[in-house]
């Protein structure tokens, strides 16, 4: 039965399909069921059958060391009551009253606002009001009974369960799906989401190492990247009928199943489409629009992608043959290495694109350092409010404008606010700094605490001038706020930029934060006061040569005009203005006539 949208589903076996109008009639041998039973449902299982099929194939899952019949049993009417019982006993745990049911909302479970809404209102395929309820129903029972918080796959899993099951039979299909050993079948916390895009990425650099590197250029293996695949079970990218192909798997696979077809899907596509990857695709949204424009045509042949790409095998050089792709044990173990990197990077890693890319100004010479949009994705989350929607216009390139510090400083000149970034020659390390003032020739100093640098790749880290605890004033201690008015010296002196130098942070003993000799061919940093950029190259490393360097200037998106600094700093000098008020007791000043005076 359909309880998402109350289709009509095929209730006959078609007799060439192998399978039998009872699953106790598999005709598998004890030890080998479920091996047999995993075939089958590559196959592809019937639609009468999938509600029996998939919560065998679940509780098997679960309960590895149950037998056959004791499995098989879920799948007929023996265990309806059973089923059906828990499930009232649940409803009225979470909704004592009739009124909290109308009240209870779809949960999205870490997926999203946006994807929740192509769940639920996707053209040509509107849920029903009905369906909507059932599925509130089953993922605040998820939730609620049991103690899920986060799993971006449970909507479309559950959706899909929906099709073809009522409520009772999708919330069973999902406590066993997560009993015991979840990641089997689901990520249920950020940790294990981060792990299994960190294991997806590992997979495609080793099975795919081609793909792999177009993907990683244009951000489609970073967490956001992998959402079509890993947060909305491949609903985006593979027709429906598809779809449904893939949970058949799924079931019996588990998340092996999403690796394996993922990483495939993602090398036969970009087989087909080619060069016009490179040429076109500048973030992951184009590659998987690609994607779905390779998947609905006629060249895809599911049937055939299954059986000979996904789960065929390569022909070695001897007569045997091997895998193309790791077993299930070694998938696992992976996901298990990738978890404490996953602890390691939770709180910096983004899943959710919140805030978007930085545009591009399209002028004379190519942009290349902040071409793409996972780069201008992580900058824009760097920035001040106030330049998070603006665009990038590039003012100066070391390819077209030459090395050196005039040029530098004549560049720059209309720029208040800029981003300079720079590549380590020889490795894939890009780094930079951003200035609030405008560079030019001040060997004193200039420049304020909103001054940061950052590196951009590998591992993206901003590093910013904070004042720690010991730089807090203390009225009554002279010492202390003399350390405090040096230190807030420091914040004022964080850019100096001479005839033979320009340089970011101000460090011990002369040494800078960041250091660009005179004609930008050779670099050094060291840390600085109140900045932790210990390690802002890599580690050990603190001269370095420099190649490419470009510098952007922000251009506003609503009238592509340059960004002017009053804009920006207008509300700092007012609080300025107003703590000086305060701070001297001005009662009958007015602390705005001085500031537009």
């Amino acid at each position: 039965m359909d309880s998402l949208r109350g289709s009509v589903i095929d209730q006959t076996v078609p007799p060439d399909s192998a399978w039998s109008s009872r699953p106790r009639s598999i005709g598998a041998h004890e030890g080998e069921w479920k091996e047999e039973m995993r075939s089958m449902c590559r196959r592809g299982i019937p639609p009468s059958l999938r509600r029996a099929a998939w919560i065998i194939n679940a509780v098997s899952a679960a309960n590895p060391n149950m037998s056959y019949s004791d499995c098989v049993d879920f799948g007929t009417f023996r265990k309806v009551r059973v089923i059906e019982h828990g499930w009232d006993l649940t409803l009225k745990s979470i909704f004592p009253d009739e009124s909290d049911l109308d009240r209870a909302e779809v949960l999205d479970f870490g997926v999203g606002h946006d994807n929740l809404m192509n769940i639920l209102y996707q053209r040509g395929s509107v849920i029903p009001d009905k369906g909507i309820r059932a599925l509130a129903k089953v993922l605040h029972a998820a939730r609620e009974s049991l103690g899920l918080e986060f799993c971006p796959l449970l909507p479309d899993l559950t959706c899909l369960l929906l099709s073809y099951m009522p409520e009772s039979y999708a919330f069973a299909t999902i406590r066993q799906m997560v009993h015991d050993d979840s990641s089997y079948f689901l990520a249920i916390s950020r940790v294990q989401h981060l792990a299994w895009c960190k294991t997806f990425s590992d997979l495609m650099k080793r099975c795919f190492p081609q793909t792999a590197v177009v993907m990683e250029h244009i951000g489609a293996l970073e967490p956001i990247g992998l959402t079509p695949i890993l947060k909305r079970f491949f609903a985006p990218i593979l027709r429906r009928e598809h779809v449904l192909r893939v949970m058949d798997i799924f079931t019996g696979e588990g998340a092996h199943a999403i690796f394996r077809i993922g990483t495939t899907l993602c090398c036969l596509a970009h087989a087909h489409l080619g060069e016009t990857v490179r040429e076109h695709c500048d973030n992951a949204a184009v590659f998987w629009e690609g994607v779905r424009r390779f998947t609905h045509s006629k060249h895809f042949q599911f049937d055939i992608f299954l059986n000979h790409q996904a789960y065929g095998v390569q022909k070695s050089l001897r007569i045997l043959t091997r895998p193309i792709f790791p077993g299930r044990d070694f998938v696992s173990r992976l996901i298990a290495n990738n978890e404490e990197w996953a602890e390691k990077n939770e709180s910096t890693v983004s899943i959710h694109e919140d805030t978007k890319p930085l545009g591009l100004v399209e002028g004379g010479h190519p942009i290349q350092l902040a071409k793409h949009s996972p780069e201008r994705l992580i900058l824009s989350q760097w920035l001040p409010p106030a330049l998070q929607s603006t665009k990038l216009d590039l003012i100066y390139s070391s390819n077209h404008h030459g090395r050196s510090l005039d040029m530098f400083y004549r560049c720059c000149s209309p720029a208040r606010h800029t981003l300079t970034i720079m590549e380590v020659l020889g490795t894939d390390i890009v780094i930079g700094m951003y200035a609030t003032q405008t560079w030019h020739n001040n060997p004193d100093g200039y420049g304020d605490g909103g001054c940061f640098l950052f590196r951009l790749k590998p591992n993206p880290q901003c590093f910013r001038y904070t004042i720690g605890e010991s730089h807090v004033p203390s009225y009554n201690d002279v010492e202390q706020v003399e350390q405090n008015t040096s230190c807030l010296d420091d914040a004022g002196q964080l850019m100096i930029s001479s005839r033979e130098f320009i340089s970011m942070g101000v460090g011990e003993g002369g040494a800078s934060g960041l250091r660009l000799n005179e004609d930008l061919t050779r670099g050094s940093t060291s840390k600085s006061i109140g900045c932790e950029n210990d390690v802002l190259v890599a580690e050990g490393v603190e001269v370095f040569d420099i190649g490419l360097v470009e510098v952007y200037r922000f251009i506003r998106d609503v009238d592509n005009k340059p960004v002017c600094h009053i804009d920006i700093c207008v509300t700092f000098y007012v609080c300025a203005s107003l703590i000086v008020c305060i701070v001297h007791q001005v009662d009958k000043i007015d602390p705005w006539k001085g500031l537009f005076d």
